[in-house]
């Protein structure tokens, strides 16, 4: 048990950090081209690339965490009448769809990524490989479908936690 809170911990914070960093980086990045272009009337070359690939990193390293957490926004039209005792095989159902819709959209992205590097697809200005950025989003997204199931298999042992916004609001 205390090597799966270690690398909980080790993946939380991991992906905390990827994803910290380039929400950093794009601020710095924005901030130079700004002034670059308002005060030197010269811009930061392929800016608007990185900043779009510094976002993917961003979106899709916080995405794993999102699902771990299940922190997702939801709507909760019916949970104040769904029985109380049914809730884990509610989410138990829930998080294995979720699971199987997640593996599947990363190993299209898998593939994807293959035929980006294949076509050597990169950014018009910098040269930057789409392929190796789509990897990324294809590792992330698996990465969610593996936590996504491991969530659903705390449900099915009684021991799942329910989302924040269920306890929240005391469903």
């Amino acid at each position: 048990m205390k090597f799966l809170t270690r690398l909980n911990g080790t993946i939380e914070h991991s992906l905390t950090f990827i994803a910290g960093s380039s929400l950093f980086a794009m601020m710095l990045l924005t901030f130079a081209d700004v002034v670059g272009r308002n005060l030197f009337n010269h811009p930061i070359v392929g800016a608007i690339e990185l900043l779009q690939v510094l976002l993917a990193l961003m979106l899709f390293s916080a995405f794993p965490l999102v699902t771990w957490k299940e922190e997702h926004i939801c709507v909760d039209l019916l949970d104040s009448r769904f029985p109380a005792r049914w809730v884990n095989l509610r989410q138990l159902a829930i998080n294995l769809l979720c699971a199987v819709a997640l593996g599947l959209v990363a190993m299209r992205n898998w593939e994807l990524a293959g035929r980006s590097l294949d076509y050597q697809e990169m950014t018009d200005m910098l040269g930057i490989p789409l392929g190796y950025v789509t990897y990324f989003i294809a590792v992330m997204g698996g990465l969610a479908a593996l936590l996504t199931l491991g969530n659903g298999i705390l449900y099915l042992l009684g021991g799942g936690r329910l989302p924040a916004a269920l306890t929240e609001n005391g469903g």
